[in-house]
């Protein structure tokens, strides 16, 4: 079975890692199983996710890992894009790059600028705000690498998410971001098309149901939250029952039970 898995409040909350989480994962790999990460965060590059696992205790090769702003860069690569304003940190900084892509600044001509690209930003400013409705409204189209609201911290705390950032960037251009990350299909894709698993022997797994569940269900695929992140139990009561995961955990430490 491919397990796909979000990282920040499904298998970490920025340092500390979710109780169980290394040793079942390892159990699931020792099985036969294969286990690779999807997030939808953009401030690391994949070889800084590798990174990151690989410290952490984890059992991870760096193409077991879709991260948004790798998906970013393969997104603007397969469109040809030669130039791109980014807000952003430097893990999207750096993919965007390594796909062949130039990245412009914020005096940069309106004209000739293909996209612009946006992550999870903390010196997200005006300046930038600016810079951004003025490209696209120069004819530059919007690339996110989600629009999470929010994503969790460590001792239960919640923080600005990317979607904060795009929501005001649509704002003040009037124009509507193309997701990379989830729930849209681009990084599902891909990780089956290089794990050639099928879809009815894939479970995603997270802890946000509007994007890490959807992500999988919108797929076809077996789904299972987790409740150690942002939505909850109570959360899932306004769900229809028909769109609900297939599975609801304490932690992914109970994906013992598919070992």
């Amino acid at each position: 079975m491919l397990f796909i898995l979000d990282l920040d409040g499904c298998v970490y909350r920025e340092s500390q890692v979710v109780k169980g989480a290394v040793k079942t994962l390892a159990c699931l790999q020792e099985k036969g199983h294969t286990v690779t990460y999807a997030t939808n965060n953009a401030l690391l590059s994949r070889k800084q996710y590798f990174k990151r696992l690989r410290g952490m205790g984890f059992n991870v090769k760096p193409e077991e890992i879709m991260c948004a702003a790798y998906a970013a860069g393969e997104f603007l690569r397969k469109k040809k894009a030669k130039k791109v304003f980014v807000i952003g940190a430097k893990g999207l900084r750096d993919e965007i790059r390594k796909a062949g892509t130039r990245i412009v600044g914020e005096k940069h001509s309106v004209k000739g600028v293909d996209f612009v690209a946006v992550g999870l930003d903390r010196q997200f400013s005006f300046e930038k705000l600016l810079a951004a409705q003025q490209f696209i409204l120069g004819g530059a189209k919007l690339l996110a690498t989600n629009k999470d609201a929010t994503y969790p911290g460590a001792n239960n705390t919640v923080f600005p998410g990317c979607g904060s950032i795009v929501a005001s960037v649509e704002a003040a251009s009037g124009k509507k971001a193309f997701v990379v990350g989830k729930p849209g299909p681009f990084m599902l894709e891909k990780l089956l098309a290089q794990t050639g698993y099928a879809l009815k022997d894939t479970l995603v797994v997270g802890d946000r149901y509007e994007t890490d569940i959807l992500f999988g269900k919108n797929a076809g695929a077996k789904t299972a939250l987790v409740l150690t992140g942002i939505t909850s139990k109570k959360d899932l009561k306004r769900v229809p029952k028909k769109l609900r995961p297939d599975y609801v955990l304490q932690s992914v430490a109970e994906l013992a039970r598919f070992a």
